[in-house]
């Protein structure tokens, strides 16, 4: 196996895009790393592609009131919200 291959991401509807929980618009999975070209191509085309900086971020967890700690998995594409969330 090279480099290049990987094994195929699946490309459901729900993987590829979600409503933000802020602002309603469209929100779009996260991918870190650096993904090869051939590997992109097989992901959803609504993937935000973020580069290999993952950090962790904090956020109030709106239900309780509780901070969390995690990595983004989905940000918001309304360039005036730009919400992420896990």
């Amino acid at each position: 196996m090279t480099p290049d291959e990987t094994t195929p991401v699946p490309t459901t509807k729900r993987a590829a895009m979600r409503r933000c929980p802020v602002c309603g618009q469209e929100g779009w999975r996260i991918a870190y790393g650096m993904i090869m070209p051939s590997t992109r191509q097989e992901m959803p085309k609504k993937t935000e592609f973020a580069g290999c900086m993952i950090v962790q971020e904090e956020r109030i967890y709106p239900a309780t009131g509780k901070v969390e700690w995690g990595t983004p998995k989905w940000a918001c594409q309304n360039p005036e919200c730009r919400h992420r969330w896990w």
